[in-house]
């Protein structure tokens, strides 16, 4: 511990060394796929359960029933399983009973995002319902400074229906169509709806790093969707906000798009965004309490400066400006003003070739 003391306090003769490591501080890890799921089970604990492996859902939850076209009461083991067939690491699970309602789904899914997690899906939710359940989930937890993004799959089968479907939220990935996968219970294929594809797209999302889109990328532990798009319906969905898988080459996502009109359309704009802030905050905390002085900002902004520098070397950033300033005033109300210009890496989405013939 440092050695602290006050000038006039010194009574006995000697060399008093006072050290001050504010420039070495620093912040934790930021997690970027952290998924959160609630769904019904079996065996129902009393708390949220962290798994690393769709074995763990297994032993927690107890296995899940046939999904008899949509009559299987026991779906969150069939959840994780998609998720964790499609790139899913780090998974937090809550379990309900089968006769659960949304609301139950609510204040299971407050309880989730007390841990450490970045994506929530319920799949078996029909789409309003989770709409109805993570749209406010996600919007209050960023008021409260926990960045979340949720993946809702469309239950609808025409175009126009799925259209209809789609919220206007940053923090919303809407998707579409469902998928085939085999069924333990039934021992056969099955044909889930879309709200179970949301699982596979968020266990896709929690593989990559927040600057990698999930643009063409092929969804592993998929290898049928319930039914193919014409060009033309594809446009259409895109246009509606929707991300839209096809089959090419493997089950691929068409365009990483969020259900957002506005800035944060692309996926990698809203996870490169929710991890500046989350770096950011993770850098600042244990600076709080400190002095509200030139060299202690100066250690903040040098810190700060650090983690930004990390993610342009990773090619999240293309550039960035950092200023960490205090008036008097602010110094008497405990402020540290930090204000950061910064230019988020899109990806490359159309490719334009001209051919001239001479």
């Amino acid at each position: 511990m440092a050695e602290t003391f006050a000038l006039d306090s010194l009574v006995v003769p000697g060399t008093y060394v006072q050290v001050r490591a504010e420039a070495l501080l620093g912040g934790a890890a930021v997690s970027t796929g952290n998924i959160g799921i609630v769904g019904t089970a079996g065996t129902v604990p009393s708390r949220t359960e962290l798994l690393s492996g769709y074995a763990e859902a297994v032993a927690a939850f107890g296995a899940y029933d046939k999904f008899a076209d949509g009559a299987g009461s026991l779906n969150l083991t069939r959840a994780t399983e998609i998720a964790y067939r499609n790139g899913a690491g780090v998974v937090f699970a809550h379990a309900l009973a089968a006769d659960a309602d949304s609301a139950d789904f609510t204040a299971a899914f407050e309880a989730v995002i007390k841990d450490d997690v970045n994506i929530l899906v319920a799949p078996e939710l029909s789409t309003s319902d989770a709409v109805s359940v993570l749209g406010p989930i996600v919007e209050q937890a960023e008021n409260n400074n926990k960045d979340l993004i949720a993946v809702i799959g469309s239950d609808g089968d025409a175009v126009d229906d799925i259209k209809g479907q789609v919220p206007d939220n940053d923090r919303i990935i809407f998707c579409a169509p469902g998928i085939e996968t085999f069924d333990a219970a039934e021992k056969d294929l099955v044909t889930l709806p879309g709200t179970y594809t949301a699982a596979a797209v968020a266990g896709l999302i929690s593989s990559l790093s927040v600057q990698t889109s999930p643009t063409n990328k092929v969804i592993p532990g998929v290898t049928r969707l319930s039914q193919r798009f014409t060009y033309g319906e594809e446009v259409d969905l895109l246009k509606s906000r929707v991300l839209v898988l096809e089959e090419r080459g493997g089950v691929r996502v068409v365009r990483g798009l969020t259900s957002d009109s506005g800035p944060f359309k692309e996926i990698t704009t809203r996870r490169i965004t929710d991890f500046v802030k989350g770096g950011i905050r993770q850098v600042a905390a244990p600076f709080v309490g400190r002095l509200n002085n030139q060299r202690v900002r100066k250690a903040l902004n040098g810190a700060i400066n650090g983690f930004l520098t990390g993610m342009v070397a990773d090619e999240a950033l293309v550039a960035y400006d950092l200023s960490v300033t205090a008036t008097r005033q602010d110094e008497i109300a405990g402020r540290a003003m930090v204000n950061v210009l910064m230019q988020p890496t899109f990806s490359i989405t159309f490719i334009p070739v001209t051919l001239t013939l001479s």
